[in-house]
């Protein structure tokens, strides 16, 4: 057993809908991925998605692409739950895409 084994993060089971999903928890080697201070809408949309990638190693593209906006801020909420995110960044996530799929 390694010294830092115990502080691994382990998956949780939601319930999106009744539907029941694991999430897994971030890693330290994904971080750079969620590091930008200001990103752009399509930056923001790409960054949700890898999230939900991440978090859901099993989920494609298309599924993800094909979310409802109701799962897919549910899923959001709960994986930044898991992660110890601060909702301000899932505010901005759901602004954006609420702007981008109005255009």
């Amino acid at each position: 057993m390694g010294a830092l084994e115990k502080f691994l993060g382990k998956p949780k089971e939601i319930n999106i809908n009744g539907n029941k999903l694991k999430i897994h928890p971030l890693k330290v080697k994904d971080m750079h991925l969620f590091t930008k201070e200001n990103p752009n809408p399509e930056e923001l949309s790409k960054i949700s998605k890898q999230l939900i990638k991440l978090s859901i190693p099993e989920a494609t593209d298309e599924e993800v692409d094909n979310l409802s906006m109701d799962s897919f801020v549910k899923i959001m909420e709960e994986v930044n739950k898991l992660n110890g995110f601060k909702d301000e960044k899932l505010e901005r996530i759901k602004k954006n895409i609420i702007q981008t799929s109005t255009k």
